[in-house]
């Protein structure tokens, strides 16, 4: 299960200034440095829940642009749904790269742009068949869409398809 803040303050909150201190102190200097100072900030805001939020707003953005993009280039509207699921290598990648933990997203980034590259192209669809929907709608119920499954997976805790691990 992915840490909380709380769990996090109160790990924190229990562990006396000198534990706080050896902890920090990773080359045991005697002083904080300030590559044990990157590595303090950068392990607050590595896996964190801003983190995950800031991610999957920018999923959600990135979906709707990219589908839309693939439709304006005339593409069939099968392949600009199955594009949202090639655009999500690219979050995969900037995280092999960035030495981010894939475990946080990596698998509801293929699910969520999917589900939500797909809503855009059926409300599309539906648009173009003569049903009054704006684009701003299309938009959001696309956007939502990836929200919701992100959002879904980061409080239930475990990816969405998660292995059948110890099931029998």
């Amino acid at each position: 299960m992915l840490p909380t803040m709380k769990e996090g303050a109160r790990k924190l909150e229990s562990m006396t200034p000198d534990e706080i201190f050896r902890r920090l102190d990773v080359d045991v200097s005697g002083t904080i440095d300030s590559f044990e100072l990157k590595s303090l900030v950068q392990g607050r805001f590595h896996n964190s829940w801003e983190m995950y939020t800031i991610d999957t707003a920018a999923l959600a953005a990135v979906t709707v642009a990219g589908v839309h993009g693939a439709i304006s280039m005339g593409l069939h509207p099968l392949v600009a749904a199955t594009s949202g699921i090639v655009m999500s290598l690219g979050g995969v990648l900037r995280d092999l790269f960035c030495g981010r933990d894939l475990a946080m997203a990596s698998q509801s980034y293929a699910i969520a742009t999917g589900a939500g590259s797909t809503v855009y192209v059926l409300t599309r669809e539906m648009a173009l068949r003569g049903y009054p929907l704006l684009a701003m709608t299309r938009i959001f119920l696309s956007m939502g869409t990836t929200v919701s499954i992100r959002c879904w997976e980061y409080f239930r805790g475990e990816p969405l398809l998660a292995p059948m691990r110890g099931r029998k």
